[in-house]
């Protein structure tokens, strides 16, 4: 396991180098298109890239990483990173968790039923909401919102803005949540109800046990691998979408404040920022694996 550890932080720090060139890269490419003679030779943009990715190491070890501009007034970088991190990953968590409750909870449902038209219909929607690209559910939402003002005159929730309530996290929060939610009522619906057909299951009920009882204390444990991994899917998926959903609803969380730095030549705020994020997928990819390792003898065999 420590050797598997060393490996992976090591690909951490190798994929973390390679954002910050790439970053730089880009960065470098939108400067250029703004001139009035812009150049086409890539590997001079490479040449530069390389030295500010050597010279953005150089801070990162000294602790500072400079100030930027937001609103009109200088702000160290540093605040800006922790302020806007804040701001998504809680609304990420807040998302997630409620995706991984009601999928467990609907997939489970779905599993004990017997009605299978309502199972296939549930199943429909599950793959229309994995289809739903997020910006169009959050303009469906957005519609929703305004034709409901326009019949009652009363907002029901904030369309944009920023606060720790329900009326202006619910629209964010429902459209980061909708493929995870729909990926997981899947997953644990599919991976229970294979399981309800195992042996061990038609052992536990013909010595009595409730169908509670079988789900709690067996089921569940043998559907920990797949759910996880579906969990995991979701996680990068709501990543990935995190900057359209915050620019959607003027969310001030990593996402929005990193397109605001590339539109506005912010290079060294833009590299921090989409560093972050990546390292939050390395990072969490790390966690799963060290997750399943734990969970599953068959992992631990196989890496000893």
């Amino acid at each position: 396991m420590a050797r598997l550890l060393l490996q992976k932080i090591a690909f951490i720090l190798l994929v973390a180098i390679t954002i910050i060139f790439f970053v730089h890269m880009g960065m470098r490419m939108v400067h250029n298109s703004s001139t009035s003679e812009p150049s086409y030779d890539l590997v001079q943009f490479g040449q530069l890239a390389w030295s500010d990715t050597r010279t953005y190491l150089t801070h990162i070890l000294d602790g500072d990483l400079g100030s930027t501009r937001v609103s009109g007034a200088p702000q160290p970088i540093s605040v800006v990173l922790r302020e806007s991190y804040r701001n998504s990953m809680g609304l990420l968590i807040v998302a997630l968790a409620a995706a991984t409750i009601l999928g467990l909870l609907a997939g489970s449902t779905m599993a004990l039923t017997r009605r299978k038209r309502l199972i296939t219909l549930l199943l429909a929607v599950t793959l229309l909401g994995m289809s739903l690209p997020a910006f169009f559910g959050g303009l469906l939402l957005q519609r929703a919102e305004i034709w409901y003002v326009a019949r009652g005159g009363k907002p029901l929730v904030s369309l944009a803005g920023y606060g720790w309530d329900v009326r202006h996290m619910l629209l964010p929060v429902i459209v980061l949540m909708a493929r995870p939610l729909a990926q997981l009522t899947r997953t644990s619906f599919v991976s229970l109800d294979r399981t309800f057909k195992e042996g061990y299951i038609l052992t536990a009920y013909s010595k009595g046990l409730s169908t509670f009882h079988a789900l709690n204390g067996h089921a569940l444990k043998n559907i920990a691998i797949p759910f996880l991994t579906a969990v995991g899917v979701s996680l990068r998926f709501s990543l990935s979408a995190l900057p359209v959903v915050e620019f959607f609803f003027v969310w001030p969380g990593i996402g929005m404040r990193m397109l605001q730095a590339i539109n506005q030549r912010q290079t060294t705020l833009a590299v921090t920022l989409a560093l972050a994020l990546g390292l939050t997928f390395l990072i969490l990819n790390l966690l799963l694996d060290i997750a399943y390792w734990l969970i599953d003898p068959r992992i631990r065999d196989a890496s000893g």
